[in-house]
């Protein structure tokens, strides 16, 4: 009896922690609002108690709008913004732990966007973002749903005609884009792009219009 009371113990040990190393696993594939939080605590107390998301940069993202902490090719990189200190700091969450510091800045992301036309857009976004944030209630989709939407919009078109085609996609206040803009939102930017084509869109959260701003 207390064999088989050991081994029934042992079993279920097993089985929760291959439970546990399941639900790891899951849990390391986020989507760009999953982490928002957290970054923001984080860059309360390390960086300035008035501290907004200015912008949410993912780069490489997969087909779904999500990444996976557990790879180094991708990346959602959270642009914070402080009034008071009238500049903006980057952070990266880290899978099983609090968000980090993150060498990627600006600079870094208009060098990884091979767009031209795309990397002049968000040089321009790029340089309200010190005094500019994404108000906490603003109405946007998360990356899973603007994803659909750009592939939708183009966006699978794209990725059939162009082989090893690579995601990577930017939140920002609407105001940034658009300085006609009057509603608390915040937009989406989406660059489909291979060794040899772009496809850049934006995607206008008050209206719901898909603009192409660049694709060849």
């Amino acid at each position: 009896m207390k064999k088989l009371l050991s081994a029934s113990l042992l079993l279920l040990l097993l089985l929760c922690s291959c439970s546990e190393t399941v639900n790891d696993i899951v849990d390391s594939t986020i989507t760009a609002n999953q982490k928002k939080d957290e970054v923001l605590q984080t860059a309360k107390q390390d960086f300035a108690a008035d501290a907004e998301i200015a912008a949410i940069y993912g780069r490489n993202v997969n087909q779904s709008g999500e990444i996976d902490l557990l790879s180094t090719d991708n990346a959602f990189v959270y642009v914070v913004q402080s009034d008071l200190m009238q500049s903006n700091e980057f952070y990266v969450p880290v899978f099983g732990a609090g968000p980090i510091k993150s060498p990627i800045n600006f600079d870094a992301m208009l060098q990884l966007v091979k767009d031209t036309t795309a990397s002049n857009i968000l040089g321009t976004v790029f340089s309200t973002l010190a005094t500019a944030s994404i108000d906490p209630s603003a109405n946007y989709d998360d990356s899973p749903l603007a994803i659909q939407t750009a592939l939708l919009n183009g966006g699978s078109a794209f990725i059939t005609q162009n082989t090893n085609t690579k995601i990577d996609m930017l939140l920002v206040p609407s105001k940034s884009i658009d300085s006609t803009s009057v509603i608390n939102s915040a937009d989406w930017i989406i660059n489909f792009y291979s060794d040899s084509n772009s496809l850049v869109l934006w995607i206008n959260s008050e209206s719901g219009i898909v603009t192409t701003l660049s694709g060849n």
